[in-house]
């Protein structure tokens, strides 16, 4: 029986703007994507019997079985290849939920491509995205061996971007859940002005390596959305700062927030500045540029300890 284990990245949004409501339901968005070393750990079984189990693990919940994504990824994987044997997956969550960190997208990636490698299905990669595409917004850019890109569309559109060298950056989930959905519904219902920033812009920024100029324009629209979680948002802003890491921004829908430092010396002394507070959670990560079945894992400092 094979297992195999495999390795699912986070994301953060440097940029994403709202441009407009579908027909369909869904919004055009124009965002800029970055892979980060915050990884959940997924172990793929095959079993005797058939059927298909889908558990989770970690201190970060989220439903198991059929209501799991990465369920709902497999079985239209099993679907499009015709085939139906057993499969048990455990999914050891590292990367917060609900937090605009995009981890259950990456998990149904991870399992999308290495099922079908593993198990030699010979779904093309077309055939693969479409599926992604099909299960949720965020898996197509997890598709990509590509660390960063500009995403557009409903996230689906994609176009890999050329930057050198990895960026280290401070990331800061307060300990409550912001529903994606709400947040898009609440978008429709108010008059939200993008602002004028150029996402090219930020592009030849992170291709120069200003941080200074990027800390400054780095944008989510989601920041001007007012919800019942706006004060904890900006709570977890205020200690950043304070800390001297300086301007921070949403990723996603939130609640999660980030700032880019220098490297991981000056990330260091900004995090001995940050008041340890059981309702945030801390994150050390660097641009991920492994694949799927790499094991380039991050310094993870959570609820206050170093986890070693």
């Amino acid at each position: 029986m094979r297992e195999f284990r495999v390795y699912a990245p986070a994301k953060l949004n440097l940029y994403l703007d709202i441009l407009e409501k579908r027909p369909d339901g869904y919004h055009n968005i124009k965002t800029l994507f970055e892979k980060i070393d915050l990884k959940d750990e997924i172990v793929v079984r095959e079993k005797e019997k058939k059927g298909l189990e889908v558990k989770v693990e970690g201190p970060y919940q989220c439903p198991s079985g059929k209501d799991n994504i990465v369920y709902r990824a497999i079985q239209e994987l099993f679907r499009v290849s015709n085939v139906d044997f057993g499969l048990e997956i455990i999914v050891k969550k590292k990367i917060p939920v609900a937090g605009g960190l995009g981890g259950g997208s990456s998990d149904a990636a991870s399992v999308l491509r290495s099922i079908n490698e593993k198990f030699g299905l010979g779904v093309s990669f077309d055939q693969l995205f479409s599926i992604a595409a099909k299960t949720g917004r965020d898996i197509p850019f997890f598709m990509l061996d590509a660390p960063f890109a500009i995403g557009k569309g409903a996230g689906e559109i994609l176009e890999p971007v050329n930057i050198n060298g990895s960026f280290t950056h401070i990331i800061a989930r307060p300990n409550i859940s912001i529903s994606t959905k709400d947040m898009y519904k609440r978008w429709d219902e108010g008059n939200y002005r993008s602002e004028k920033i150029d996402i090219g812009e930020i592009v030849r920024m992170l291709q120069k390596r200003d941080l200074t100029l990027l800390r400054k324009t780095c944008y989510n629209i989601f920041d001007q959305i007012e919800t019942q979680s706006r004060p904890f948002i900006e709570k977890v802003k205020l200690v950043l700062e304070k800390a001297g890491a300086g301007p921070s921004c949403l990723s996603g829908s939130g609640p999660t927030v980030f700032c880019t430092v220098k490297d991981k010396d000056e990330a260091g002394h900004i995090l001995k500045n940050i008041p340890m507070d059981k309702g945030i959670d801390i994150f050390l990560a660097a641009t991920y540029k492994g694949g799927i079945y790499g094991d380039n894992r991050s310094q993870d400092i959570s609820k206050g300890r170093v986890e070693q």
